[in-house]
C-alpha cells in the first residue's frame, strides 16, 4: 500500500467509529422509548482487492457491516401470545367480578336474603293467618323481592349494553390498528427495494402487533422485506399494503359476532374482543337465564299453592295468583311483581287450605315448604335456594378461575418481557462503555491521519531538497 493509501485507513476508520458513536447515540436517547430494540454497528475490516502482484496485507481498514437490530424473534411471538390470553382472562374475570358486586352474596342486601325473608314471612303467616300485620309483611318482603330482582337483571342488562359499546369500539381500534400496519408494511417494502433497512420501522411494526395481539389473537407470517401478512380467526387481516377491515354485527339466534370484510364471522381463540363476545353472548345471559328459572320456578309453585287456597274471607274458591302469571316472551325478571288483587288487599293472601276458615294456615305452610321442595325439571333437582346459590356460588368460581388465569398469564408475560428485554433492551452503562472505546478509536485514528501527514511532510520536504 502506498502512503497516499494510509489515508484512506485513517478516513473509514474515522467513519466507522463516527457510525459506531451514532448508533450508541441513538441507543441512550431511545433509553426509555417504549418497544425500541438497541442496535449495534458490526465492524469489519476491509480486505484487501485479490490482484496479482499487489501485496494483500495489511488490508484497507475497517467500515460498519450494518447497523444490526438486537432482537428476539422467539420471545416476541411468546410476547403476542401470552398478551392476547391475558386479556382475554382479564376481560372474563372483569365480568365475574362486576357481576358478583351486582349480586351483592353473601350481604344483607343480596337476594339470597330476600328469598329467605320471603319463605319467613310465609312461615310466620301460617302460625298466625289472621293477623293483618302479618299479612302486609309478607307483602312489603314480596314487592322487596320483585324489585331487587328486577334491579339485579336490569343492571346485568345494563353491563351488557356497555360491553357492546366497547366491543365496537374495539373494533374501531382494531381497524386503526391494521390500517397502520399497512401503512408500516409500505414503507419497509419502498426500503427493501431501495435495499436499505429500516430498524426503527421494524419497531413501530412490533409495537403495533402488540398492541392488535391484546384485543385478537393473530398469527403473524413475515416476508423478506420485513412487511407482514396477518391473520385471526381464520381470517386474513393485512396482506401487504392492504388492510381488511372488521366489524360487528348480529350473528345466528341474536348473538354478536366479529365479522370479515366478506361477512365471515372470525372464530377467536383469546383476545379481549373474544372476552367481550363471551360476555355478551354467553356469561352473562347465563347469569340472566338462571335467575330467570328461579323468578319462573318460584311464580309457578307459588301461583299453583295459592290458587288452591282461600283467603281470608273468601268462602269460595276465587282462583287468585299471588305473583302476576308471566307471559309473552318478556324475560320472567322483569315480569316479576306481586299480583294487582294482593297488592290492593291483603286479605286475598290465600293462607287457608279450606273454605270459612280464617285461622287455616296450611296453605301459607305448604308455600313456606316450596323452600326445600326440589324442582326436577327448570331446576335440575335443586330447590330454589339451592338453585340460587349455586348460580351465585358458580360465579364464584368463574370470577377465582378467571382472575387464577390471569395471574398466571400475567406473570408469564412479565417473565417472557424480562426476557426479550435482555435481548433488545438497551443498558446504559454497556453504551456509556461502547461511546468510551469509540471516542479512543476515534482519537486513534485521528492521531494516525496526523502521523502520516507529517511522515509525507517530511518526505515533500526531503525530495524538495
Amino acid at each position: 500500500m502506498s502512503l497516499f493509501g494510509s489515508f484512506e485507513i485513517g478516513r473509514k476508520a474515522l467513519r466507522a467509529q463516527h457510525k459506531g458513536m451514532e448508533v450508541s447515540g441513538q441507543n441512550v436517547a431511545n433509553a426509555n422509548t417504549p418497544g425500541y430494540s438497541r442496535q449495534r454497528a458490526n465492524l469489519e475490516s476491509v480486505e484487501h482487492p485479490i490482484v496479482a502482484g499487489t501485496s494483500m496485507a495489511p488490508g484497507q481498514g475497517v467500515r460498519v457491516s450494518n447497523v444490526e437490530r438486537m432482537h428476539s424473534a422467539f420471545y416476541h411471538s411468546q410476547m403476542i401470545n401470552t398478551a392476547s390470553h391475558k386479556a382475554y382472562w382479564d376481560m372474563r374475570q372483569e365480568t365475574y367480578k362486576t357481576a358478583e358486586a351486582i349480586f351483592m352474596e353473601p350481604d344483607d342486601y343480596g337476594i339470597n336474603k330476600y328469598l329467605s325473608e320471603f319463605f319467613d314471612s310465609w312461615q310466620e303467616l301460617s302460625s298466625s293467618p289472621e293477623e293483618a300485620s302479618i299479612r302486609a309483611g309478607l307483602r312489603e318482603h314480596a314487592v322487596t323481592l320483585t324489585q331487587s330482582v328486577q334491579d339485579v337483571y336490569l343492571r346485568l342488562q345494563d353491563i351488557r349494553i356497555d360491553k357492546q359499546d366497547e366491543l365496537e369500539m374495539r373494533v374501531d381500534e382494531v381497524n386503526r390498528i391494521l390500517d397502520e400496519i399497512s401503512e408500516i408494511n409500505d414503507k419497509l417494502r419502498f426500503v427493501d427495494a431501495l435495499q436499505q433497512k429500516s430498524n426503527e420501522l421494524h419497531d413501530h411494526l412490533d409495537l403495533a402487533l402488540e398492541e392488535l395481539a391484546e384485543l385478537v389473537d393473530i398469527q403473524v407470517h413475515r416476508k423478506g422485506s420485513g412487511a407482514v401478512d396477518i391473520f385471526s380467526g381464520g381470517q386474513l387481516l393485512v396482506q401487504e399494503n392492504r388492510a381488511f377491515h372488521l366489524e360487528a354485527q348480529a350473528g345466528e339466534e341474536g348473538h354478536l359476532q366479529v365479522s370479515s370484510h366478506r361477512g365471515l364471522p372470525l372464530n377467536f381463540n383469546a383476545g379481549r374482543i373474544n372476552g367481550l363476545l363471551d360476555a355478551i353472548n354467553i356469561d352473562i345471559p347465563d347469569i340472566q337465564n338462571s335467575l330467570d328459572n328461579v323468578v319462573t320456578t318460584l311464580v309457578n309453585e307459588v301461583n299453583d299453592l295459592h290458587r288452591a287456597g282461600y283467603g281470608l274471607d273468601h268462602t269460595d274458591n276465587v282462583a287468585l295468583d299471588f305473583f302476576a302469571p308471566l307471559e309473552g316472551d318478556t324475560p320472567a325478571s322483569m315480569q316479576f311483581r306481586v299480583a294487582d288483587a294482593i297488592m290492593e288487599d291483603s286479605s286475598n293472601i290465600s293462607a287457608s287450605s279450606e273454605p270459612g276458615e280464617p285461622g287455616n294456615g296450611e296453605t301459607a305452610l305448604e308455600i313456606a315448604r316450596l323452600r326445600d321442595h326440589r324442582e326436577a325439571d327448570r331446576l335440575h333437582g335443586s330447590s330454589i335456594m339451592e338453585y340460587y346459590r349455586g348460580m351465585v356460588t358458580s360465579m364464584g368460581v368463574q370470577a377465582q378461575e378467571s382472575e387464577r388465569m390471569a395471574e398466571t398469564f400475567k406473570r408469564t408475560e412479565a417473565q417472557i418481557i424480562e426476557m426479550h428485554r435482555s435481548v433488545s433492551g438497551v443498558n446504559l452503562d454497556e453504551e456509556m462503555l461502547n461511546m468510551t472505546q469509540f471516542q479512543h478509536a476515534w482519537h486513534a485514528a485521528a492521531r494516525y491521519l496526523n502521523t502520516v501527514d507529517d511522515m509525507l511532510t517530511v518526505l515533500f520536504t526531503e525530495l524538495g531538497r
